[in-house]
């Protein structure tokens, strides 16, 4: 039997892909937005998916909607608008007030609310690498603490069941096959087993330094990821459509396609840009951004040059792109396609995160935008699967053992 795990906080499910790829079953999400949640349930059909405030959703009660109180792994990533450098400005000059006393810092409380109830062998807690460092590190030690005092009374007595498996490491999507440079934070804890949860190790090689690396297979482009998606232009509104290459694939473009039809994929659709973004856009070589411009092209498009010296990028096709982020779903220009003189489609943005093409996402155009641009790459979610998948029957084998 496979593996149950819920995700808290889901999104559209890349993480719970992930692991599913690595071969768990996702049993339940939460989700506060009811667009989303449709999203993370169209896609994990034996999942009992919601939508709602996870603050407003005590843990007896979600047992109750999934059917159970054992499940082997929890998942989650508790939203971090206050632990990443855009989100901390921004939250700044919309409220006056320091980000240290935003409630959102205190989601991740609530996450280990559903671990202290359901006790699950392993969990982890996604989030931006500032997680770490923010504040001076006092809400992720804060975190820690918490995580291991689970188990103890509330006078803090008795032995606490669980242990951080330290150091806690900032991984990067780029190192398994995702054609995208995309950190990320991920905390494990599990029961104190006497086994060792170990990281998963690269496959692909980019930019480590070490010569071991440098044998790996070399990292995911965004050619490998969007070279035979279907030909469109600026404002497409065709959301299914027939792929634009049928052979002469590569390892990534066959991976993406396994477990959709072979023929078509949807989501495909694409923003219009304003007609004098499409002035500049000719201009721009791959891989430069806006400061690159002459000041007379910039002029076209003006912005606060000493705020948004990158408001424009221009992709790379032979190299992974820079980190994919819900922003993608105001206007795109971060994300300029390599060769052709428009923003990304929603599918090839998905793409670049390493979602699957029978992975389809519901809502309006900005809606999919930002589900693909918050999620975890699903090939990311797999490497961690695999590892957990690992660890937890190392602890089997040692308790069958132990037993004899």
């Amino acid at each position: 039997m496979k593996r149950k795990f819920i995700d808290l906080f889901c999104g559209a499910g890349g993480f719970s892909h992930g692991l599913e790829m690595a071969g768990f079953e996702c049993i339940g999400g939460i989700e506060l937005k009811e667009v989303i949640a449709k999203t993370h349930q169209l896609n994990h059909k034996h999942s009992k998916t919601i939508s709602g405030d996870i603050r407003n959703i005590p843990p007896e009660e979600y047992a109750k909607i999934i059917g159970t109180n054992h499940v082997d792994v929890i998942i989650g990533g508790p939203p971090c608008p206050t632990f990443s450098t855009i989100g901390d400005a921004k939250i700044r000059s919309v409220t006056g007030k320091p980000t240290s006393e935003d409630p959102r810092n205190q989601l991740f409380l609530e996450y280990l609310k559903y671990v202290d109830y359901f006790r699950p062998e392993i969990f982890v807690i996604e989030n931006v690498p500032n997680f770490i460092t923010k504040y001076k590190g006092k809400i992720f030690n804060t975190a820690v603490e918490i995580i291991e005092n689970i188990g103890k009374d509330d006078e803090g007595n008795g032995e606490g069941i669980y242990e951080v498996e330290k150091p806690v490491q900032v991984v990067n999507a780029v190192y398994y096959g995702v054609p995208q440079t995309r950190r990320r934070m991920m905390l494990v804890a599990h029961k104190k087993t006497g086994v060792k949860f170990n990281y998963p190790k690269p496959t692909h090689y980019y930019d480590q330094e070490d010569e071991e690396s440098k044998k790996l297979k070399p990292c995911t482009t965004v050619k490998d990821a969007i070279g035979d998606l279907p030909k469109i232009t600026d404002n497409w509104r065709i959301t299914e459509m027939p792929y634009s290459k049928m052979d002469n694939l590569t390892e990534y473009q066959k991976l993406m396609r396994k477990t959709g039809n072979g023929k078509t994929l949807k989501n495909n659709i694409c923003r219009m840009s304003n007609d004098r973004a499409k002035r500049v856009f000719p201009h721009m070589a791959q891989g430069s951004k806006y400061m690159d411009l002459p000041k007379e092209i910039r002029q076209i498009l003006p912005f606060r040059e000493d705020i948004f010296k990158d408001r424009l990028k221009r992709l790379v096709m032979d190299e992974p792109s820079w980190t994919v982020i819900a922003h993608i779903g105001m206007d795109g220009y971060m994300y300029i396609h390599p060769t052709e003189n428009r923003t990304l489609s929603v599918r090839e943005a998905a793409r670049i995160q390493s979602f699957p093409d029978d992975f389809e996402f519901v809502g309006n155009q900005q809606d999919t935008y930002v589900q693909v641009g918050n999620a975890v790459p699903p090939l990311l979610g797999k490497a961690i699967g695999e590892s957990l998948l690992t660890y937890l029957t190392e602890v089997e084998i040692k308790n069958n053992t132990d037993c004899l």
